[in-house]
């Protein structure tokens, strides 16, 4: 079967299910062709606010699938074809809401638009028969629309964000109807978390995303995004807890998760916030569970955690858990196998890997954020550890 009658096969099913439509662009986001009857009409909604330029900046250095969004808060997926270093097609699936949006809303975004009133009496229509895609569903329509591309299959974490402000609150409510996610699916990743499954992301993957999120804020998709993971900090915490994790430092990371939550200003950096977090607390459960640490150098490790990117001392370990320095040191080895210094040295690459994934970020910053004493040393010490330098690594990261 050749990519266009797998393209096409693929656009006729998700059209079958919901009124989502597959859009074929050039690499100069000229359409090419669309199985919708009004591209004319929708097409224009998504050329609005650059979403164009955009998107054909991000293709020409990626191949993932990236989830955009407008001020409407109406939501696209894209996935960019790529053929060696070229591109040559841009696939588009959409447009969609990922949460109900009350009609208030809808009119006072369209009011803003620069077209006649019979034009916007016709984008109101198309507005309001547009589907609601979970953001479950969209991830996996995501998924398949890559693997219909490239014949390789990738999880939730490969996906990338790009949207805009999100669409003003509106003042009176609307009834609307809740399929709410699957209770096993939650009862799972809840496990996994207990039992330090390290296993987790591939298992993730196996699992359906079906249903959408019950209503938890009042009409502001971004706020409703927030409050999920800030509920999904609360659930992993305490199941990192039943795992063996204190709650002392079970309540600690939830505290610290919570501000990084509210700080988030995109759903890429929501979702950056929520897969670190799993993958924190599933890390923190595995390594009790599998090491079983005393007590006192479990502390110590749970301290450099959290002061990573601080001058961590032996000093500082000591009197924390009243310890010797000399005695700190030898019990550190035997329970960790690696002396205080080396583990601080990994601890200190593993965050650097993290902080590369902001691209706002340069590597010389991320250096002096971890008390690296020069750019190049960082630069040796990541060779060393994972093969490349941090610039490579980035590099391969996002292709």
């Amino acid at each position: 079967m050749t990519l266009h009658e797998k393209l096409e096969l693929y656009g006729n099913m998700i059209l079958s299910c919901h009124k989502l439509y597959l859009w074929t662009y050039g690499a100069d986001m000229q359409l090419i062709s669309t199985n919708c009857p009004d591209s004319a009409l929708i097409g224009a909604l998504f050329t609005l606010e650059n979403k164009c330029d955009e998107l054909r900046y991000y293709s020409e250095g990626h191949k993932k699938p990236i989830i955009m969004a407008n001020s409407f808060g109406l939501m696209w997926i894209a996935v960019p074809e790529r053929n060696a270093q070229n591109l040559s097609r841009i696939y588009l699936l959409g447009p969609f809401f990922v949460d109900s949006v009350r009609t208030e809303a809808i009119q006072q975004s369209v009011s803003r638009l620069d077209m006649s009133g019979e034009v916007k009496l016709k984008v109101m229509q198309f507005l309001r028969e547009l589907p609601v895609v979970g953001l479950g569903h969209a991830f996996e329509y995501a998924i398949m629309l890559y693997h219909c591309i490239y014949g390789e299959t990738i999880g939730v974490s490969d996906m990338h964000y790009l949207e805009s402000e999100p669409i003003p609150e509106a003042k009176n409510d609307e009834a609307r109807t809740r399929v709410h996610g699957t209770y096993e699916l939650e009862r799972e990743v809840l496990r996994m978390v207990k039992d330090g499954d390290l296993n987790y992301k591939e298992k993730l993957s196996r699992l359906a995303m079906t249903g959408t999120m019950g209503q938890m804020s009042n009409g502001d998709p971004s706020r409703q995004m927030k409050n999920a993971v800030i509920v999904c900090a609360i659930l992993f915490s305490r199941a990192a807890i039943d795992g063996g994790l204190s709650p002392e430092v079970a309540l600690t990371l939830t505290d610290k998760y919570f501000q990084s939550i509210e700080a988030s200003r995109t759903m890429s950096e929501l979702s950056e916030v929520a897969f670190t977090m799993q993958e924190d607390f599933v890390r923190r459960v595995h390594r009790i569970r599998s090491r079983s640490l005393s007590s006192p150098i479990s502390e110590c490790c749970d301290y450099i955690d959290f002061h990573i990117e601080e001058n961590i001392t032996l000093e500082q370990l000591s009197e924390k858990v009243r310890y010797s320095g000399f005695y700190l040191s030898r019990k550190f080895k035997e329970e960790t196998g690696k002396s205080i210094k080396e583990y601080i040295r990994l601890k200190k690459l593993e965050r650097a890997k993290d902080m590369l994934r902001d691209n706002t970020l340069t590597v010389k910053e991320i250096g002096e954020r971890l008390g690296f004493c020069s750019q190049s040393y960082l630069t040796e010490q990541f060779k060393r550890e994972y093969g490349a330098t941090p610039s490579q690594w980035r590099e391969i990261e996002y292709i």
